[in-house]
């Protein structure tokens, strides 16, 4: 029985959607990537505290969670060219508006406006790309694309911020949605109608595999969030300069590139446990590395190994979502259970046992959640084996 007999699998977009959907995916994720140097520049500008900074980051993250679930829910209903421009205009207009209202609860308002339309987008994203012929290596070049977003807005970014006024950086902010108006265009109406009566039998003997993938992918999510939250303290505590810390993590960046590009070439053509096996070994062995006593030699090759890992190791994983959806509802939801995964995950350490070793405690929280991410995802894929051959 082959994979589309498996899953029903709606007719593949043509290749011009699936582009710009990559493309899409890749300027969709500015806004959160800015949050680090926007969220303080915004509370900054409206006189209030450090510690209000964080509402900026979470009305974004909201909004854009909850653009996201619209897409979830009435994704076969939606014209994806009217969607994403819509979107992008809202994204594009509300990012301009913080600059001109009066207050801070207007400028939280609009953030998780712009969070919405950005949310919108990426799950359309996830799910052109998902239903394409080769998930693997599109999710691949998007996060490739979105690495290469993250470092060019936090540098432009700084540049901008000489003054009170808001103006030239949501002016770029805005200017980066307004990239993704031609994007929706070329997007298309719709790659698939929905799912066929005939089609929807054939849901139940995968829906366990798909929601043991999907949390296989928030399960590492968190468990790479814990170390991206968590490699810089670690390095202060072990003494290291702030400056060799940020280029360590600088050259791990690119070392995320490389491994997204590695998936890209990868796909499936080795098989999906054995890649997403040496992802989580790397994983190990990057969180064992990060010691009280470590040498910045030791830092660098801990950071890039992890960045590596995780910039292999998600696309790999959405590709095996993509794989079993054939609704693509669950993989119109991967950006949101990334940056789910990726804000719990952090949390999570306090809750581990480990007295005051930071260090102690950031490798067990880490190994445990990989170790689950690599069990869930290995049974669903084990599981998934046994119903084709049977």
């Amino acid at each position: 029985m082959n994979d589309a007999a498996v899953t029903g699998e709606n007719p593949v977009p043509d290749k011009r959607a699936v582009i710009m959907a990559i493309l899409m995916g890749g300027l969709g994720v500015a806004q959160v990537v800015a949050m680090p140097l926007l969220a303080p520049l915004i509370a900054n500008a409206f006189r209030v505290t450090e510690v209000d900074a964080g509402w900026v980051g979470l009305a974004n993250l909201l909004g854009t969670a909850a653009g996201s679930l619209v897409v979830t829910v009435f994704l076969n209903r939606l014209s994806f060219r009217v969607a994403s421009v819509a979107a992008a205009l809202v994204a594009c207009i509300s990012q301009l508006s913080v600059a001109i209202l009066p207050g801070f609860e207007e400028a939280l308002m609009m953030e998780a406006l712009a969070g919405a339309g950005a949310g919108v987008l990426l799950a359309l994203s996830a799910a052109v790309v998902g239903a394409s012929s080769n998930p693997d290596r599109g999710f691949a070049l998007i996060l490739t694309l979105q690495a290469v977003v993250a470092v060019a807005v936090l540098v432009v970014i700084p540049f901008l911020t000489g003054g009170e006024s808001l103006w030239p950086v949501t002016g770029f902010m805005a200017g980066v949605q307004a990239l993704l108006i031609p994007l929706g265009v070329g997007l298309g109406a719709r790659f698939a109608g929905a799912v066929s009566a005939s089609q929807t039998s054939l849901v139940a003997p995968v829906k366990a595999g798909l929601f043991m993938k999907a949390v296989a992918y928030f399960v590492f999510s968190a468990a790479v969030g814990v170390l991206w939250v968590f490699a810089a303290v670690l390095g202060q505590s072990a003494e290291l300069e702030d400056t060799a810390i940020g280029q360590a993590l600088a050259v791990g960046n690119v070392a995320a590139i490389i491994g997204s590009l590695l998936a890209a070439i990868v796909t499936s053509r080795l098989g999906r446990i054995g890649p997403v096996t040496a992802v989580c070994v790397l994983m190990f062995v990057s969180v064992a590395l990060f010691s009280q006593d470590m040498s910045l030699g030791i830092f660098y090759v801990a950071s890039c190994l992890f960045l590596f890992a995780w910039g292999g190791g998600l696309p790999l994983m959405m590709g095996a979502v993509a794989e079993v959806d054939i609704t693509d509802r669950v993989t119109s939801l991967l950006p949101v259970l990334a940056f789910a995964g990726m804000g719990i995950g952090p949390a999570l350490v306090s809750f581990s046992p480990g007295g005051q070793d930071l260090f102690q405690r950031v490798l067990l929280t880490t190994s445990f959640l990989v170790a689950i991410a690599l069990a869930l995802f290995c049974l669903a894929q084990v599981g998934r084996r046994f119903m084709l051959r049977h």
